[in-house]
């Protein structure tokens, strides 16, 4: 029998970003935890453009390839963990890009959010993006990291 499979996407694209410390330490609880296939995602590698495709996402008629593999991996995917620092009260528009890529994909799946940065932990970016996430029928849980 088949795990499910965690994706812990890495939200920050910025040069010298703590997300892949994070992402790291999240993904060796996981695999200790034993109950999840995780895979990791950093979009800073997956390198989307911005929001290009002529069709709305909950349409699925992507042409661009960069989409038909993102929509692949998330499909794929079972259950997410955001990693996500806070920029300016709320989390990053590559994360926001990123998830906007896609509709049905994300549907039913349970989502957790670790966020980081500044006095509040990223507090704030964890609330805007719950909303978000939530408008996609995703099931939101937040856990705040330590300052780093």
């Amino acid at each position: 029998m088949t795990k499910p499979v965690l994706r812990i996407i890495i939200g920050s694209t910025r040069p010298g970003r703590v997300g892949p410390v994070v992402a790291d330490w999240i993904e060796r609880s996981a695999r200790e935890h034993g109950g999840f296939d995780v895979e990791v995602t950093d979009l800073a590698e997956l390198d989307l453009p911005m929001f290009n495709e002529p069709n709305h996402p909950r349409l699925q008629q992507y042409v661009h390839q960069h989409t038909k593999d993102w929509s692949d991996l998330v499909a794929g995917s079972d259950a997410f963990i955001f990693v996500t620092p806070e920029y300016n009260y709320g989390f990053n528009a590559a994360l926001k890009n990123a998830i906007d890529y896609l509709h049905n994909e994300w549907n039913n799946k349970a989502a957790g959010i670790v966020s980081y940065g500044g006095v509040a932990a990223g507090t704030r970016a964890t609330q805007m993006l719950k909303q978000v996430l939530t408008a996609l029928r995703m099931m939101p849980e937040e856990r705040n990291s330590p300052s780093m």
